[in-house]
């Protein structure tokens, strides 16, 4: 038996993926797991120009920043500066909210300007970095890092 295609047999195949795909959406779709990068979103978004001005902090640094991935674990290296640096880094993961970690810091001024991140704390994977500090000014920096250990 030989089905010939026509104008009514396209129309309605249209018609049948076209349901099935609007039921797809409507009771599928809905169950698949999704998570928020923070769950208070809008309080972030009002203090995001608060961080641009910290990034222009970082800017007028003498040096720039420096971010080593060493067998041990991510090695950050602040610029000289004759203050102690105090603040926080947060290893964000953003394909799972179980795999981030934020720890505070606290570098004298006398010690040599780094931080390192021991391997420990760190899965196979993309991270962003987030170190937000104070010295005389307040600082903000990110990167994006990928761990391969």
């Amino acid at each position: 038996m030989k089905i010939k295609f026509n104008w009514d047999i396209g129309i309605m195949l249209s018609l049948i993926v076209f349901i099935t795909f609007i039921i797809y959406i409507a009771f599928i779709f809905p169950h698949v797991g999704s998570q928020l990068v923070s769950d208070r979103y809008y309080e972030n978004e009002m203090k995001y120009q608060e961080i641009i001005n910290q990034k222009k902090n970082v800017l007028k640094l003498p040096e720039k920043i420096k971010v080593f991935i060493l067998h041990s674990g991510v090695e950050v290296m602040f610029p000289p500066v004759n203050n102690d640096i105090h603040g926080f880094f947060t290893l964000f993961r953003s394909s799972s909210k179980d795999l981030d970690f934020t720890q505070s810091f606290k570098i004298l001024r006398s010690s040599q300007k780094r931080l390192l991140i021991p391997k420990k704390f760190l899965k196979k994977g993309y991270y962003k970095l987030i170190i937000r500090w104070k010295t005389n000014q307040k600082y903000f920096f990110e990167k994006d890092i990928f761990w391969n250990e």
